[in-house]
């Protein structure tokens, strides 16, 4: 009887292990996604702005749709920019993504 429980908890924690050990290869995988999308950064651009303009409204005239995200990220990285979403300087650099 002893050995029966035994093996019934040993089949338990396992079946616990694995399912851990998924979901933590899980989340690494889709944390680290950029790095496996193929784009990569290539150069910057500085760009000239004649008024107050939204990182967002960059977003959209020099990114496309599967680099937006990384776009917003890399220009208010390069320009330090901190919280807000907008931009008062007359020049700024840009991200240009060259994908694989």
């Amino acid at each position: 009887m002893a050995k029966v429980i035994a093996m019934n908890i040993k089949k338990v924690f396992f079946i616990i292990l694995v399912v851990a050990v998924s979901i933590l290869v899980f989340f690494a995988f889709y944390s680290s996604r950029d790095k496996f999308s193929g784009i990569d950064t290539m150069k910057y651009m500085k760009i000239s702005l004649n008024n107050v303009t939204s990182v967002y409204e960059l977003a959209e005239k020099y990114s496309d749709s599967k680099t937006k995200d990384k776009f917003v990220l890399e220009l208010k990285k390069i320009n330090k920019i901190s919280s807000s979403d907008y931009i008062d300087r007359k020049t700024v650099f840009i991200p240009i993504f060259k994908s694989n």
